[in-house]
């Protein structure tokens, strides 16, 4: 099956040792925001393993500074499963979910009147990120999160076309819809730095980050090809270039490996030229954002190889989730989370 498909990068994984703490603290978290209702929740929501995920995207951050990479991811993770579920080919329903979320941005983390759980849990990540966030930082990963929420309504729309998309059309589609610039930025978070505009800007340093996400996204297509093909969504790598070059899995397959294995070479090629290209000033920041771009794919590899979120197929008779997290009634304080199961050991 494609998650088994082998691919060699050249960057060494490694986890943080705060990843089954983090993970303890992440269900605990769920639970307060309201986005575990019942057993079977829970279940699933332990199978994503998004804090094993973000310990190895991370894997120096540890504590509060962890949790809030994991809790930015779950917040995703949730909205992601929540589009491609009952709305899937209702662009409309998504662009309006989507647009209700881009509002929590706007207002600094506040929610609008009877906002779900979800909302409520984003408001709650994103006023943890503006903690102590440069006016410049923030407007910049509020902007990533932006290309998100406008991608999932776009690529909504094609499902609705039912059209397969150019590779052109989905490269540039999957770089916003792929979440990992915004990644990057919560990397930059859990270790207490930022990219200066300088940088940001810098023609090596942006060639670097598109790599990064290229790499992270062909990698997450090719693992949950199985599970989007399940559910009529066409916005994936592998399915693409099978109706543009009209081959099979195998020769789609071998194609992404070899176009991965380019990306990695050149993003070795560029970390060489940074210190010629940012100068003596910015040499030590931009070296320091290199490592996190090799940290997220090692750590993407890495934790795809183990998890069953990407290529996962929901199990016949298993119910759907017990409450949908974007309209359901939030936690009150007499009925702080829904689910009081017990925290794994």
């Amino acid at each position: 099956m494609p998650q088994d498909t082998a691919f060699t990068l050249p960057f060494g994984a490694v986890t943080s040792p705060d990843a089954d703490a983090a993970r303890h603290r992440s269900l605990l978290w769920c639970r307060r925001q309201g986005l575990i209702a019942d057993p079977v929740d829970e279940l699933r929501f332990l199978r994503r393993d998004i804090a094993g995920l973000m310990a190895a995207w991370t894997p120096r951050a540890s504590g509060e500074q962890l949790d809030l990479t994991v809790d930015a991811v779950v917040v995703a993770t949730f909205l992601d499963d929540h589009v491609h579920g009952p709305l899937a080919d209702q662009p409309d329903r998504v662009a309006a979910a989507c647009t209700d979320f881009a509002t929590v941005i706007g207002t600094g983390g506040r929610p609008p009147a009877g906002a779900g759980p979800l909302m409520g849990a984003f408001g709650d990540v994103w006023r943890r990120l503006a903690d102590g966030a440069s006016p410049a930082w923030l407007e910049r990963t509020g902007q990533h999160w932006q290309w998100h929420l406008g991608a999932r309504a776009q690529e909504a729309h094609n499902r609705a076309r039912r059209r397969v998309p150019t590779r052109a059309e989905y490269a540039e589609l999957r770089r916003r819809s792929g979440f990992v610039y915004a990644m990057i930025d919560l990397s930059q978070k859990a270790y207490g730095f930022e990219l200066p505009r300088r940088l940001h800007t810098d023609s090596v340093v942006r060639r670097m980050l598109d790599i990064t996400a290229d790499v992270v996204d062909a990698l997450d297509d090719v693992h949950s090809v199985e599970k989007k093909e399940s559910r009529g969504d066409l916005h994936n790598l592998v399915l693409v270039i099978e109706d543009e070059l009209g081959c099979d899995r195998a020769d789609s397959l071998r194609e992404i490996r070899g176009m991965i294995s380019a990306w990695c070479e050149e993003f070795l090629s560029l970390e060489q030229r940074l210190p010629g290209a940012v100068g003596l000033r910015d040499t030590a920041t931009a070296l320091r954002i290199a490592d996190c771009m090799r940290t997220a794919m090692s750590g993407y590899l890495e934790w795809s190889r183990t998890t069953r979120r990407s290529c996962h197929l929901v199990p016949t008779g298993e119910p759907a989730p017990a409450a949908d997290p974007v309209t359901s009634p939030r936690p009150t304080r007499d009925h702080p989370h829904l689910w009081r199961g017990h925290a794994p050991s």
